[in-house]
Formats: structure tokens, C-alpha cells, sequence
């Protein structure tokens, strides 16, 4: 039998079905990559009037999940550096700017998802291009008192990602390349500046642009990250499904990757613990914690799982006891968001056959 052809032949027929156009399934633990199995096509062709079939480079939007691998990422080797602390108030990185409503505000908070901020506010509403983001987020009002609830917040890690820009005195695309990326041998992932070049070939189309009207291919999703040139803490990163095997590989590691450590395990593991419980969402540091049935994990995938989920589709799950880990990438908003592809429920699905497959296979071993 071949390993996990229950969980791969989930995926497989998701396409067939025409719920996506394509995807990328990749199933592996510390010691060993299991499946690795591509499908479909970047597009409906019939839709765009081109596609290409996906492969093991075809590079997705990775939305949010940029949120664990570029902007805690960051923020974890600032920490092990020595150059931030978790206890950061706003003030220690944007001076008297910060208002008195946030002067408490801390790094914890930002990446716990506990620091008042909203879920999103759209950017191009009242801001012109080349406005402050950060002064902006400073002064918008909270959604709550800090430290009182979890609110997923896209504008949090904005903010953060600010905070990491002024840290380390250069933008979060090249913090992201040289502090996480090509450590990791992560050679197609990055990035995509709205003001360089951008080949759309070979890579996964979303919707298209609310303003323009174009197919989105190679141009991140996100309006927000969008409207910051493509470089946003909340999204911007484009990823393929070999690089983000490396990535996965690094975290079921815990931190480390082929002899490299990129985050000391004293921090990593910290860093995978819930801070939220009773909150009604599990948050470690950036990451997004297994919560039972009704969460993308399924309840039956070890629920002391981590990883993130990205809004076009893309999501990781790990698990911190074996190793095991789950990596789907697809462009479940194509050709808009507003279409049902049913993207949660494959998750859990996939999460399910994927912990009963693994359990089955270790147990002949």
C-alpha cells in the first residue's frame, strides 16, 4: 500500500471535483518525507485562458502564513539575540508617538493576538501610498482593552512587523531573506515587491484585483500587503511546496534543520505553548495551537499540534511529539472568494486519515 494514499487521494479529488483548480500535498516527520504529491493546475483555464500544471515549484500566495514564516520568525531570532524582549512595550520601538491607550501594549501581546488591535481594518481607505502605516495603526482605536481577549488580528502584525523594521534597520522582505529564508535553504520563497519584477510563470492565480480587474498571479492577495508595496507582516510571502517541506522540517525539529539551528529550542518550545487558554482560540507566539473538532486541525491530529493557515488557501500543521507534519498549499479564493471550496473541511479531513495513515505506518515499524 502506498503510505497515506488515503489522505493524498482526499486532495486529489477536491480537484477533480473542480472545488480547486490545483494543490500541493506534502506529509513527512523528522526522520523521512512520506508523500510529496502535486495536482491539477494553476488556474481554471477556461477562466484565465492559461494555467500550467502545478509541480513541486509552482509558487502559492501564502497569506497569513507568512505570519509564522517570516514575522515570528523574526521576532524569535530578535529575541534569542538579545535584541528584543517579550516584556517591549510599543514605546521601546516607536517612542513618544505611541498614545497612552497602547503605551502597554507588548511584544507578547502583538504576537499572542491579545493586544486590542482589530481583525482588519482595509488600509486603502484612509491612507494615500507613502502614508505612515505605523503612526496610522498607532492612533486607530482598539477593539478592546489589551490583554482581556484574543482577536486574530492581521493589523497587530502589521504593527509588529514595524517594530521588527526598526530593530533591525532594514525592511521585513530582506530581515525575512537573510535571517530566515537562506539559512534555511529556502531558495524560492520570498516576497513579491509590487515595484519589482514579478513573473507570474509557474505560480498559483487567486482573484483578481478589486480595483484593476487583472488576474492576481504572482501579486499578493492581501489589500493590505498590497498596499505596502507587497511587504506586509500579515502576508506577502510566496512559497512552493519544496521549500515549505524545509520549513515544516525546521519546525518539527524544533527550531532546527539539518544540524542548523535557526531558534534556540529553549525559545522554539516556548514558543509552541498556549497562552490563551479559555480565550476561545489556542495562541502561542505567532503560532496557531490545534483546538479541537471545529478548528482546522480536526481533533484527531495531536492537539498539542502548531502551525498557521493562510486565508488563499495554504496551511501547516505540525506536531511537536513525533514530528509529523501536514503541508497543503492550494488557491482555494480562485477565482473568488466568495466561492465555497470547502477548504476547512479538507483540512480536518486531511488532518484525520493523515493521524490514523502515520499511526498505522509507525506501528509496523
Amino acid at each position: 500500500m502506498i503510505p497515506f494514499e488515503k489522505t493524498v487521494d482526499l486532495v486529489r479529488q477536491a480537484v477533480a471535483d473542480g472545488r480547486l483548480a490545483g494543490a500541493a500535498l506534502a506529509i513527512g516527520d523528522r526522520d523521512r518525507l512520506y508523500v510529496e504529491e502535486t495536482f491539477g493546475r494553476t488556474s481554471f483555464p477556461d477562466l484565465t485562458g492559461d494555467s500550467t500544471t502545478v509541480d513541486r515549484h509552482t509558487l502559492y500566495d501564502m497569506a497569513s502564513v507568512t505570519k509564522i514564516l517570516s514575522t515570528t520568525m523574526v521576532a524569535l531570532r530578535f529575541i534569542a539575540d538579545g535584541r528584543m524582549d517579550l516584556a517591549d512595550t510599543l514605546p521601546v520601538y516607536f517612542g513618544s508617538a505611541v498614545p497612552d491607550d497602547k503605551a502597554d501594549i507588548t511584544l507578547f501581546q502583538l504576537l499572542t493576538h491579545t493586544a486590542g488591535f482589530p481583525a482588519e481594518i482595509r488600509l486603502e481607505k484612509f491612507l494615500k501610498p507613502g502614508d505612515d502605516v505605523a503612526e496610522f495603526l498607532l492612533h486607530a482605536p482598539l477593539a478592546y482593552a489589551p490583554g482581556t481577549q484574543v482577536l486574530y488580528s492581521c493589523m497587530g502584525f502589521i504593527l509588529l512587523a514595524k517594530a521588527l523594521e526598526r530593530a533591525g534597520g532594514q525592511p521585513l522582505d530582506a530581515l525575512a531573506r537573510d535571517l530566515v529564508f537562506q539559512p534555511l535553504g529556502m531558495t524560492h520563497t520570498g516576497y513579491h515587491r509590487l515595484d519589482g519584477p514579478i513573473d507570474p510563470a509557474n505560480t498559483a492565480y487567486t482573484e483578481r484585483d478589486h480595483i484593476t480587474g487583472q488576474w492576481l498571479a504572482g501579486v499578493v492577495h492581501d489589500e493590505n500587503a498590497r498596499f505596502q508595496n507587497g511587504v506586509s507582516g500579515n502576508a506577502g510571502v510566496f512559497s512552493d511546496i519544496d521549500d515549505c517541506v524545509r520549513f515544516a522540517r525546521m519546525l518539527a525539529g524544533h527550531g532546527t534543520l539539518e544540524g542548523t539551528e535557526l531558534i534556540p529550542r529553549a525559545v522554539f518550545d516556548r514558543a509552541i505553548q498556549n497562552y490563551t487558554p479559555g480565550m476561545g482560540e489556542n495562541r502561542g507566539l505567532g503560532f496557531h495551537l490545534a483546538n479541537g473538532h471545529f478548528s482546522y486541525s480536526g481533533l484527531f491530529f495531536d492537539q498539542s499540534a502548531f502551525g498557521h493557515t493562510g486565508f488563499t488557501g495554504p496551511h501547516m500543521l505540525v506536531s511537536p511529539d513525533t514530528g509529523l507534519y501536514v503541508v497543503m498549499l492550494n488557491n482555494r479564493v480562485h477565482p473568488d472568494r466568495a466561492r465555497d471550496s470547502g477548504n476547512l473541511r479538507l483540512r480536518r479531513l486531511v488532518h484525520t486519515q493523515a493521524a490514523i495513515e502515520y499511526a498505522k505506518l509507525t506501528s509496523q515499524n
